[in-house]
């Protein structure tokens, strides 16, 4: 996420008074779908570490004599899943723009995961998938762990 803000400080100074004449070519440009796709792995995959990261830590904390400890080698592969899932999530409104339209590049920020009337009903299903599935989900996962202690 410190990427993404780094990146739109540096376009935000280059728009620096004039982004009204600017706004639907910088909304259009590959540098707001670049940033819009870092936004959203970030949140995806931060996500899905803190849920892994309070999934494993309920394990070891409820049953801290059981074997449900994850090794080296599971914790490598559950990280590389983690990562190859937030970028599959990032880049599929970039695969195809006539399903999505302009995913990214709804508003000035590139940040996905908002509903306008405009937006194509592909993007707003996907966006409430994301939303509703991880967010969701660990969600339930933390609000779970949190009451057991």
């Amino acid at each position: 996420m410190g990427v993404y803000l780094f990146f739109l400080g540096i376009f935000d100074v280059k728009f620096r008074g004039e982004y009204n004449r600017n706004a639907l070519i910088w909304m259009d440009s590959a540098e707001c779908r670049t940033i819009g796709f870092l936004a959203l792995l970030s949140s995806e995959v931060s996500v899905l570490l803190l849920t892994y990261l309070t999934l494993e830590k309920f394990l070891v904390i409820v049953f801290p004599f059981s074997h449900l400890r994850p090794g080296k080698l599971q914790t490598v592969l559950v990280l590389a899943f983690i990562w190859i899932l937030g970028f599959v999530i990032a880049a599929v409104p970039l695969l195809n723009e006539d399903l999505f339209g302009n995913y990214y590049g709804r508003n000035g920020v590139c940040f996905p995961l908002h509903s306008d009337r405009l937006e194509k009903p592909t993007a707003k299903g996907y966006s409430t998938g994301i939303f509703l599935g991880s967010s969701l989900f660990s969600d339930l996962i933390f609000h779970k762990n949190i009451n057991c202690f």
